[in-house]
């Protein structure tokens, strides 16, 4: 039997982040690309886009909206950020409460 059955750290170092007033926010419908180059891993994010053509029909198309671009632990870490995003989004179980 292990001497310490919760092996968490009592406490979780935090990392300070600046944040920068003007910071782009970046909405994306869809990852259509992505690829792995000399140790950089390499995201393509896409959007939709309607607007009217010259003849006046109503046009959508999807357009780039950001190329990601980071080493192998800022992939992992931008895929730990999602997971757990998803997770917050995760629907809870319906059940008795307490």
């Amino acid at each position: 039997m292990a001497d310490n059955p919760d092996p968490r750290p009592a406490q979780v170092p935090i990392i300070p982040v600046s944040d920068s007033p003007h910071a782009p926010f970046i909405f994306y419908e869809w990852a259509p690309a992505f690829g792995f180059t000399n140790g950089i891993v390499n995201l393509t994010l896409a959007a939709n886009r309607s607007h009217i053509g010259k003849d006046g029909a109503a046009l959508n198309e999807q357009v780039v909206v950001a190329h990601l671009r980071g080493n192998v632990q800022a992939a992992l870490s931008l895929r730990d950020s999602v997971n757990k995003a998803l997770l917050l989004a995760a629907p809870t179980p319906e059940g008795k409460t307490n």
